[in-house]
């Protein structure tokens, strides 16, 4: 069950983003921190978290977007991941699909999504490519030298 995420989910969002490797575990304030601005002022201006829940209730998946800033309606998917046990099933397109159609209701013009270029992040960039992502540009060395930021980017207007 997708759900928008609540300020009770904020440390299953954090431990997901680890576990998913999303954030390495000493970074998991990056994390913390993104979700007590979250819930403190960042839903009031425009930034939306969702997570995919099983039947216990346990987050098996999140998802944060925000606006991207000076733009006509475009967005950027800043974290999606899924818990390592449940990858491959589908939930990860899910909630993907569940972002875009809600970018879509609201009328959003484009989702762009940020990520690294190296080996480990291999299933990420084909992950985009299966959900119909374009690979708009690269930056060179933009994380670290030898890192490329690859953006890759979807119309959600036909």
């Amino acid at each position: 069950m997708i759900r928008p995420a609540l300020s009770t989910d904020a440390s299953a969002i954090v431990s997901l983003a680890v576990a998913a490797q999303l954030f390495p575990p000493d970074e998991a304030g990056i994390v913390e921190n993104l979700m007590v601005d979250y819930f403190a002022r960042e839903r009031g201006q425009g930034h939306a978290c969702a997570v995919d829940l099983d039947d216990g209730g346990d987050a098996l998946a999140v998802a944060y977007w925000e606006p991207a800033k000076a733009t006509d309606r475009t967005w950027y998917l800043t974290m999606i991941g899924v818990r390592h046990d449940h990858h491959r099933r589908g939930r990860g397109t899910s909630l993907l699909r569940h972002v875009e159609q809600q970018l879509r209701t609201d009328g959003q013009r484009l989702l762009l999504v940020e990520t690294s270029s190296t080996s480990a992040f291999d299933r990420a960039r084909s992950f985009y490519r299966a959900c119909d992502y374009d690979e708009e540009a690269r930056v060179r060395d933009f994380y670290e030298p030898g890192d490329d930021m690859i953006l890759f980017r979807k119309a959600l207007q036909a």
